[in-house]
């Protein structure tokens, strides 16, 4: 079965969409990741957990969108960001598209933490805006939340060392493309633990304060990338996939009950 809609037909989709297939938008990011990891981390991770979560639900996976809320590493070489503005019209077409055509449920992945929010808005604004016409439902979750609490019981770098570039993300490139990832340029570079993280448990409170400049000496890290390792990012991503496909099995137990 063929998940991704970039190499489908349109007769294909459409076949889909009849047999009530759900649709995964992954949201990703082209932004510096630090010395050692391409500046697409964000857009392939997103994407590659989009597809193998399609494969256990037998959804289909829309074309990442490759362009976020990367305002916060703008002064680092190879950031292309967008304003949170553009970012939530752009998603709202897209995901209108994808409704419109007759897919029944949504589910956008965030694989870059500062869309987080923008995109829980535009899933509510999807339904605010198209429900008296169609009827389906949205979905908006980054896609290390559900299995975080895994996740942290796995991990080697303390609370902090997940953020960005930063032990998860790093492990999870060394799974997947080893051949991109470039340790050895760690050395010298500043980073460490930071005051929130990806997984373990944290404040809620989100504060925002002045962004890193490359001048300063920031490598565009948060974290501790030095204890990633390949066998861990296997590990993180299998965990990962695993409670993504509990979370949405159970969301449709859930909303087939209600019928």
């Amino acid at each position: 079965m063929e998940h991704r809609m970039a190499h489908m037909t349109q007769m294909e989709i459409a076949d889909a969409i009849a047999a009530k297939r759900p649709v995964i938008l992954p949201t990703g990011a082209t932004e510096a990741h630090g010395p050692h990891m391409p500046t697409d981390t964000d857009t392939h991770q997103s994407e590659h957990i989009a597809v193998l979560l399609a494969e256990r639900l037998g959804a289909l996976v829309a074309p990442p969108v490759a362009y976020g809320i990367s305002k916060t590493f703008e002064y680092f070489p190879g950031t292309i960001s967008l304003s949170i503005p553009t970012y939530q019209t752009m998603l709202f077409e897209i995901g209108s598209a994808l409704i419109r055509q007759g897919f029944g449920h949504l589910i956008i992945l965030n694989g870059n933490r500062p869309n987080g929010t923008a995109n829980d808005a535009v899933a509510r604004l999807l339904v605010d805006e198209l429900d008296e016409k169609h009827a389906f439902k949205v979905s908006a979750v980054s896609y290390w939340e559900p299995g975080a609490a895994r996740i942290h019981e796995m991990r080697t770098s303390v609370a902090g060392g997940m953020g960005h570039g930063c032990e998860y993300e790093t492990s999870f490139q060394l799974a997947t493309r080893p051949d991109l990832v470039k340790m050895d340029r760690l050395a010298g570079a500043h980073y460490g633990p930071v005051g929130w993280d990806l997984v373990a448990p944290t404040n809620p409170t989100r504060t925002y304060a002045r962004r890193p400049r490359p001048q300063a000496g920031h490598a565009a890290i948060f974290g501790d990338p030095t204890k990633a390792s390949a066998e861990a990012g296997k590990a993180f991503i299998a965990a990962t996939v695993d409670a993504l496909e509990e979370t949405f099995r159970n969301l449709q137990g859930s909303y087939q009950e209600r019928k």
